[in-house]
């Protein structure tokens, strides 16, 4: 079973702002013949075009890249992960899981269902998962 988490999609005028943006330092490295901001230009624009899914699935925690149809993977299995945290009050009525890694951690927001089912895979996938809620004081 795979749960997908809940991504905001980006406003219009932040994908033109970082177009114009990325087309003027493409522009500005061809004119000034500075080749070093060329690449900044290029992946400016190319991030404008991409597309991110948060996945858990039996395997672990995947967040798939797609940019102009490649895709590329960025994979935790489960026996790397260590914490589990939840915040259901920040990202309401959805839920916030916090998925930690040594000292980085992934925020994945779900449907309340899809993250209990999570929690649930989590724990069979790997019992040493520390999991709890996240207190708000």
């Amino acid at each position: 079973m795979e749960y997908y988490g809940i991504m905001p999609e980006r406003k219009l005028w932040v994908k033109v702002a970082v177009v114009i943006f990325g087309a003027y330092a493409v522009y500005n490295a061809a004119v000034s013949h500075n080749w070093f901001y060329l690449p900044f230009g290029i992946i400016m624009i190319l991030a404008t075009f991409s597309d991110r899914k948060h996945v858990i699935s039996q395997e672990g925690v995947d967040i798939l890249y797609t940019v102009c149809g490649v895709q590329f993977h960025n994979m935790w299995h489960w026996t790397e992960i260590n914490t589990i945290h939840t915040d259901s009050i920040k990202s309401r009525p959805n839920v916030e899981l916090h998925i930690g890694k040594d000292v980085v951690s992934r925020r994945f927001i779900l449907s309340v269902d899809d993250a209990d089912e999570a929690i649930d895979l989590a724990g069979r996938m790997n019992s040493k998962i520390y999991i709890a809620e996240v207190n708000h004081k």
